[in-house]
């Protein structure tokens, strides 16, 4: 489910949800970061099994089931807090003004600056440096799924552009096969989408759908492609900073989100948005959002670092 679905349906709460999703886009897309719901301050996740089941064998007619179930692992998953306090000062109401009004704006604008902060940590949160936040994606990629290999993803239509261009979209393929079940969804820098999605509709493998809002979805085969977004200052998330050979490398991250399935987020009932009333000299609105990201099968996110656009 959206983060929107799981909260409470007030007016408070809806503006601080759409005040999010406009610089949180990944909260904001139909088929992007999937919540679920779970009491208390962490939940135990049960980890998806490594290979085919356990608990499933085949059988003649009339013969008892022989099954050895498979051990499931455990992983404790504690969840983390951002948290917005507005505020207006009550002098407001001297001045001839509504501080309600006010309090109701400045809660958008907080949220909005809440959304840069939490698009940057869907990615690069990271609880080895600041315990208080969640880990993003970065840090949640198993070691063994982390590829670093340089591919050029060239421009033009000659025939060794094209056929650089074939080369790396095969690579592209298998390493969208290496989730289980497919990945659903990869993320890259902006200019990285840019290319890929100019390469995928030269070579025929560009896909374009709705979703139920009517937004347009850019897809190469059965798997969404997004740009992984903005900082406030301007600066991409996901950027060609990285170094593998060259130092102008960027990744791709590819995902499998799912509700309480592969990749998905731990939340309490998502948004909580209060208003305080008036203490001392101003009226408040508190917003809290507990959750954390959950890798629930270690096959669902894998991360290829290398992508470059020049030779």
């Amino acid at each position: 489910m959206l983060l929107r679905q799981i909260s409470p349906n007030d007016d408070l709460t809806r503006v601080v949800i759409e005040a999010l999703e406009s610089t949180a886009p990944i909260l904001k897309d139909l088929k992007d970061a999937q919540f679920y719901t779970k009491a208390g301050s962490s939940d135990n996740v049960k980890k998806a099994a490594g290979g085919h089941s356990g608990n499933a064998t085949f059988r003649d007619l009339n013969e008892e089931p022989t099954i050895t179930a498979g051990e499931r692992t455990y992983e404790p998953v504690a969840k983390k807090i951002l948290s917005i306090q507005s505020k207006v000062d009550i002098i407001l109401e001297k001045r001839g003004e509504d501080p309600e009004s006010e309090l109701v704006v400045e809660t958008r604008n907080d949220a909005m600056e809440a959304g840069w902060l939490l698009q940057e940590k869907f990615f690069k949160g990271d609880s080895a440096v600041n315990s208080k936040e969640f880990d993003g994606l970065y840090a949640l990629v198993p070691a063994d799924n982390l590829i670093a290999e340089e591919i050029v993803v060239p421009t033009g239509i000659s025939d060794s552009a094209m056929s650089q261009q074939q080369i790396a979209l095969e690579k592209l393929l298998q390493f969208i096969s290496k989730v289980r079940g497919g990945a659903t969804h990869l993320y890259m820098p902006e200019a990285l989408k840019i290319r890929w999605l100019t390469v995928a509709k030269n070579l025929g493998y560009y896909r374009q759908n709705k979703d139920e809002l009517g937004n347009t979805i850019d897809m190469i085969g059965d798997v969404v492609i997004r740009g992984a977004g903005r900082q406030k200052d301007g600066s991409e998330i996901m950027d060609f900073n990285e170094t593998v050979t060259n130092n102008d490398c960027a990744s791709i991250i590819a995902v499998r989100w799912g509700e309480r399935v592969d990749l998905t987020c731990l939340t309490t009932s998502g948004i909580i948005a209060e208003y305080l009333g008036q203490v001392g000299k101003f009226l408040i609105n508190s917003v809290d959002l507990d959750m954390a990201i959950v890798l629930q099968n270690n096959t669902a996110l894998y991360q290829w670092r290398g992508w470059r656009l020049n030779s």
